[in-house]
């Protein structure tokens, strides 16, 4: 038992610098939220949490596609570079013209509120970059004082706004954390040697090698929160914004295990990809531990906060949150914590097709039987359990699947993966 405990210690310092890192990322960002749930009301929240959707899910792909691809590739290989360089300027430009056409579609004729949404995602998209790096050179205090820029800018440029103008907007909202997130890319700079941002090519020589794995790894990244965006989508037309601005109340009261879950993340999927290159088998029980720690702290730290979920949904968004529906939001955190480690070590492998398939039924025998509720008349609580039935059915096929591959090696890691590009071809 005493082992057990030390391994667990060891873990939560390594873990440190990342939850801090992701504490004060995505603590921003809950603040933005809170802010916006007090300041807008349930109906313009609602809208807020519609816009914050695609940013989360923007984030998901590029990250997937760019991110893990500099932790996971040889980035230092010139094609290599050159691919991901690529990939990022055609992801920006993208980004900035769905996002610009998504509050066009969600608030017609608000032009400006549109320009500044888009330039707030590039802006946003350009500092993920910055913190990927940091993450693939396992630099993680140098990535919390990144994001300590993003919020000191965000706060600043917020609180300068709000004394000017006396109020809170959407606009004023998304043009703060664009200050925010350039202030970190200019800080994001001077962290990195002149090695990691120089040289960069046009060249597209290996644009197809790092689209194999980066492809398939960005589509599963963005599952989860696409689904999330979709069943959002689903409850407004369904139900009203209104609705979705209570659903996502109940979610904000939880937002910090979602913290705690993401910043482990970061380092499991660092780790992983390290030991896979060593090729020495360190971290092979790393990820068993890793989901016993963080479905024990999502659980018993969701139950806690179920207890006071009236009192903290008035603080957080003016209106009382029920303890079921919060409930709801632990149990879809909680089959995503278990999950989340096996999820990273199958990665590290570079087997994100099969990854994907899995959280593709995942995603979709969620969004399903949430959309069968919704359209019965059942209850608006019953979204976050029925999403996180999927997930149960994803940890099950991920942790066999690491089992496996841990047990017998690049032989077997070469045949899973083909058996999902069969799969896929008869989809």
């Amino acid at each position: 038992m005493s082992k057990v405990f030390g391994a667990l210690r060891g873990l939560l310092g390594k873990v440190g610098a990342p939850v801090i890192s992701q504490g004060l990322n995505a603590g921003t960002s809950l603040m933005l939220q809170v802010i916006a749930a007090r300041a807008l009301g349930l109906l313009e929240y609602g809208v807020f949490a519609l816009l914050l959707s695609l940013l989360v899910s923007a984030t998901a792909l590029f990250t997937g596609y760019v991110g893990d691809s500099l932790a996971v590739l040889d980035r230092h290989a010139p094609p290599i570079r050159a691919a991901l360089a690529n990939s990022a300027l055609i992801l920006w430009v993208a980004t900035f013209a769905v996002g610009f056409t998504w509050v066009l579609l969600v608030r017609h004729g608000q032009w400006t509120t549109a320009f500044v949404y888009a330039a707030m995602l590039v802006a946003w998209l350009m500092e993920e970059t910055f913190r990927r790096l940091l993450i693939a050179r396992l630099e993680f205090w140098k990535l919390v004082a990144n994001d300590l820029t993003y919020l000191i800018g965000t706060v600043v440029a917020l609180g300068s706004w709000y004394l000017v103008a006396g109020k809170v907007t959407l606009t004023m909202l998304f043009a703060a954390m664009a200050v925010g997130a350039l202030a970190a890319v200019t800080v994001g700079f001077a962290q990195v040697p002149r090695d990691e941002v120089s040289r960069l090519r046009r060249a597209r020589a290996a644009m197809r090698q790092v689209a194999t794995f980066a492809g398939w790894r960005s589509l599963q990244a963005a599952l989860r929160p696409t689904a999330l965006l979709l069943s959002r989508l689903l409850v407004a037309n369904l139900v009203s914004l209104t609705a979705v601005g209570i659903l996502e109340a109940g979610r904000l009261v939880i937002a910090p295990l979602q913290v705690i879950i993401n910043g482990a993340g970061s380092f499991l999927l660092a780790g992983f990809a390290a030991g896979e290159k060593r090729g020495d088998g360190s971290t092979s029980r790393l990820a068993t531990r890793a989901a016993y720690l963080l479905t024990a702290v999502t659980v018993f730290g969701g139950g806690a906060m179920a207890l006071f979920a009236g009192p903290l949904g008035k603080l957080m968004t003016k209106a009382p949150v029920d303890p079921w529906l919060l409930l709801g939001w632990v149990a879809y955190l909680g089959v995503w914590a278990a999950g989340l480690p096996y999820v990273t070590e199958v990665v590290a492998r570079k087997l994100s097709r099969a990854v994907f398939m899995t959280r593709f039924v995942d995603s979709v025998a969620g969004l399903g039987l949430a959309w069968a509720a919704l359209l019965a008349g059942l209850s608006l609580n019953l979204v976050p359990w029925l999403m996180a039935v999927g997930g149960v059915y994803s940890l099950w096929r991920l942790r066999a699947l690491a089992l496996r591959t841990r047990k017998q090696g690049p032989v077997l890691t070469r045949r899973v993966d083909l058996e999902a590009t069969v799969i896929i071809h008869h989809i």
